[in-house]
């Protein structure tokens, strides 16, 4: 079963992707588009949303 915890921890990470994601559709700031490597940043992203996936998947088997 399930810990709470687990499931608040899911609900966090799933927040601040959605967060995460409205900001990246934003168009970047000049002096942060110099900053940013927006491949790596995609590339982090869609991590993230695997590993809440596989997190969901062990939660509700």
């Amino acid at each position: 079963m399930p810990s709470d915890r687990m499931i608040e921890a899911i609900g966090r990470l799933e927040r601040a992707l959605s967060r995460i994601e409205t900001l990246a559709e934003r168009p970047p700031a000049p002096q942060a588009a110099a900053t940013i490597n927006q491949e790596e940043a995609v590339a982090a992203l869609r991590s993230l949303d695997a590993l809440i996936a596989d997190l969901k998947e062990t939660v509700h088997g």
